[in-house]
């Protein structure tokens, strides 16, 4: 898909009840090389296939234009046309009609439209627990209230006793700080260069593709400053009005020990009052991230799952 593919999803794609990470236009334009993903626009249907490992590898959910979601055409109606489409598409590529990354909700939804319209057809679903997206109340990250966010607290004030008052931070874009953005991105790549190092330089580079293209991603993050200096900077695009996808998020060396991460979470989550929820997205198994997300005491750990129609 094009630049003006994309301007048109921006426009017209039905986001009203969308959750995971995978379905923000951000994502689906800065992941389609890293993950060799096909999209294409059909009868007013966004189309996703992905080329991953089993969990990763088939159709995403259908995505509806807003023009199929009125109260004329239920889910019944485009989602029958976007199936039979499916099918046709995995006949014609030699490959199984399989799905992946589906929440329980679109689950229920492909379920449904099976047994009305296509009976002879069942999924046997399976979930990853690295898969699932760690949805947060924005106001409880931006207040951390509590007994349960003590100790966020504390790593907060273990960076002001460090750093004081020499500490600032900047909204992105309304500040002219994308050069910034980059310089903590290439500090952090410099540091966590290992066998990953192929991932971590692709990624890098979405983030510079990101900031090429933020009108169009419609970006907003943040850099906190340290001394003037940049320490630690953030990135998020809308998955819906109501949930802000944090793409990315970094720091390095001294500042990630004491407690730039909780600061830059904390700054930016005051900052997006519009938003009710944030998205921090699948902890991908790591131990380490996966324990961080979870002392966040997420709202909700939205599933993800994947099968194939037999």
């Amino acid at each position: 898909m094009n630049f003006q593919d994309f301007e048109y999803l921006n426009s017209n794609l039905d986001t009203s009840k969308l959750f995971g990470s995978d379905t923000s236009v951000a994502n689906l334009f800065l992941l389609q090389e890293k993950y060799n993903t096909e999209l294409k626009i059909h009868k007013d249907i966004l189309f996703r296939y992905y080329y991953g490992d089993e969990n990763r590898t088939g159709y995403g959910f259908p995505i509806p234009m807003k023009n199929l979601t009125n109260a004329e055409n239920s889910p019944d109606n485009w989602l029958k046309t976007a199936l039979e489409h499916i099918f046709d598409d995995a006949r014609q590529q030699n490959r199984p009609a399989a799905f992946c990354l589906l929440t329980s909700d679109q689950k229920t939804l492909i379920n449904e439209t099976l047994a009305r319209h296509f009976p002879n057809r069942t999924i046997n679903w399976k979930t990853n627990r690295d898969d699932c997206d760690y949805i947060y109340l924005r106001e409880k990250l931006a207040d951390l209230p509590g007994s349960q966010y003590q100790k966020k607290r504390n790593h907060i004030s273990r960076f002001n006793r460090t750093y004081g008052t020499n500490w600032e931070f900047k909204s992105f874009p309304e500040n002219d700080i994308a050069q910034d953005i980059l310089k903590v991105s290439q500090s952090w790549y410099e540091e966590n260069q290992g066998e990953s190092k192929e991932v971590l330089r692709l990624e890098h580079e979405s983030i510079e593709q990101a900031l090429q293209n933020r009108e169009l991603l419609n970006l907003r993050g943040g850099v906190l400053y340290i001394n003037s200096e940049p320490a630690a900077m953030t990135l998020a695009s809308p998955i819906s009005p109501d949930v802000l996808d944090v793409i990315y998020e970094k720091t390095f060396g001294e500042y990630e020990k004491n407690g730039a991460y909780a600061v830059i979470n904390q700054q930016f989550s005051k900052r997006c009052e519009g938003f009710l929820y944030l998205n921090r997205e699948e902890d991908m198994g790591v131990e380490g991230l996966r324990k961080a997300k979870l002392s966040y005491k997420p709202e909700m750990i939205l599933e993800k799952f994947y099968g194939k129609v037999k």
